[in-house]
C-alpha cells in the first residue's frame, strides 16, 4: 500500500504539522486507507507497554503485513533500523481481527485470539459513547476515540489504554490498581472522576481533575512524577516532556459527555478541531491569521450551520459552508479572514 510508512510515522507520532495535515488528507480520501488507520491506532495504545521482540520476529512480522496490504510476496528484508521502529505495531495488526464501530446507542466490544485477548470501543467523528468496564467503573468517550484494555484486566492491574479523549468514573478497590495510558503518559487511579485528552494529532495530554486523587507518572521517565489535586489540570507536551499546571473550572472539560461543548476563551486552532470531531465535518483554514481569534461560546442543540454564522459574527472571520449531498460524503466549511 502506497504510504504506509507515512500512516505509521502519522500514529507514533514522527510527522510535523504540514506533513501530518497532507497524510491526514489522504486517508480521509481513500476507504483503504481509513481502515488501515483505525487499526493500527488501536494497536499502538494497546502495545505501548508489550514485551521486547527479538529481530527474527520483527523481520518476519513486517515481511507478513506487507504482503497483506499489498497481495504481493516481497523478496527484499526492509531495514532493521526501519523495521525496529515500528515493531510493535506491525506484529499486532498481523493478529488483528474484526473490529465492531460504535454508535450513540451501544458500543460493542471486539475480542481477539486468547493469546492476544483485548477489548475495544471506538467512537467516530460525530459520535459519543458511555461504556460500563469489567469493574463497573463507567467511561465516556468523545468523538474520534478508542479505549482498550486486556482481556486480563479485572484479574490483576485495571490497565486500559486511550486514543482521543474519554471522561472516567473509576471504581475504588484498595489491592487493585486503575491506570489510563495515553501517549506516553500513565495516569494512576486511586477512585475518581477525571478527563484525558489525548487526540493522536496533537502533541499534548492533557488530564482534568474532577474530585479524588490520581497520580501522574511516564512509561519512559522514572523519576516523572506528580499527584494531581482536585480542580487541576496538568497539561504533558510531548514534544519537550514539560507538564504545565493550572486550575480550571473542571465541568468546563467534561461536558462533553453531556452532550455541550464549552469554549472559554478558547483559540480557534482547538475550536476548529473539536469541531471537526464533534460535528463529523471537514474545515479548511486559508488564512492563518484567523487562529488569532479567540472564541467563547456554548454548543448543545444548535446544528453546524448554527455556529458557523454565529463564529462569523463575534470573530470577524468567513465561514464560507459547503453542503455535499453525495451519499457519506461530509459537508465543508471553509474559514477566512475578512
Amino acid at each position: 500500500m502506497e504510504n504506509f510508512e507515512d500512516i505509521l510515522k502519522l500514529i507514533t507520532g514522527n510527522l510535523s504539522g504540514e506533513d501530518k495535515k497532507k497524510v491526514l488528507a489522504k486517508i480521509h480520501a481513500q476507504k483503504e486507507k481509513m481502515e488501515i488507520f483505525k487499526k493500527l491506532k488501536i494497536s499502538w495504545a494497546f502495545l505501548s507497554s508489550t514485551r521486547k521482540l527479538d529481530s527474527y520476529e520483527i523481520e518476519s512480522a513486517y515481511l507478513k503485513v506487507q504482503d497483506k496490504i499489498s497481495g504481493e510476496k516481497r523478496r527484499q528484508i526492509p531495514t532493521i533500523k526501519i523495521v525496529l521502529k515500528y515493531a510493535a505495531i506491525i506484529v499486532f495488526l498481523i493478529s488483528l481481527t474484526t473490529i465492531y464501530y460504535t454508535n450513540k446507542q451501544q458500543v460493542k466490544p471486539t475480542n481477539t485470539p486468547k493469546e492476544l485477548s483485548y477489548t475495544s470501543f471506538i467512537t467516530e467523528n460525530g459520535q459519543r459513547s458511555k461504556v460500563v468496564l469489567p469493574d463497573s467503573s463507567i467511561v465516556w468517550l468523545n468523538s474520534g476515540t478508542t479505549l482498550s484494555y486486556p482481556g486480563n484486566f479485572s484479574e490483576q492491574h485495571r490497565k486500559v489504554s486511550l486514543i482521543g479523549q474519554a471522561f472516567f468514573q473509576v471504581t475504588h478497590r484498595e489491592n487493585n490498581p486503575f491506570s489510563v495510558q495515553a501517549n506516553g503518559l500513565i495516569v494512576n487511579v486511586l477512585g475518581t472522576k477525571f478527563d484525558v485528552d489525548a487526540y493522536p494529532e496533537n502533541d499534548k495530554v492533557s488530564v482534568v481533575l474532577e474530585s479524588g486523587k490520581v497520580e501522574l507518572g511516564h512509561k519512559g521517565f522514572e523519576s516523572f512524577s506528580y499527584t494531581m489535586k482536585p480542580g487541576e489540570k496538568a497539561t504533558y507536551n510531548i514534544v519537550n516532556n514539560a507538564l504545565t499546571l493550572n486550575y480550571v473550572d473542571a465541568d468546563i472539560y467534561s461536558s462533553w459527555k453531556d452532550g455541550q461543548l464549552i469554549f472559554r476563551n478558547e483559540s480557534m486552532k482547538n475550536v476548529v478541531e473539536k469541531l471537526k470531531r464533534w460535528y463529523n465535518i471537514n474545515i479548511e483554514v486559508t488564512d492563518e491569521e484567523v487562529y488569532n481569534s479567540i472564541f467563547s461560546g456554548t454548543i448543545q442543540n444548535e446544528s453546524y450551520e448554527e455556529i458557523f454564522r454565529y463564529i462569523e459574527i463575534v470573530c470577524d472571520v468567513h465561514c464560507k459552508l459547503i453542503h455535499n449531498y453525495e451519499e457519506k460524503a461530509k459537508p465543508e466549511i471553509i474559514i477566512s479572514k475578512k
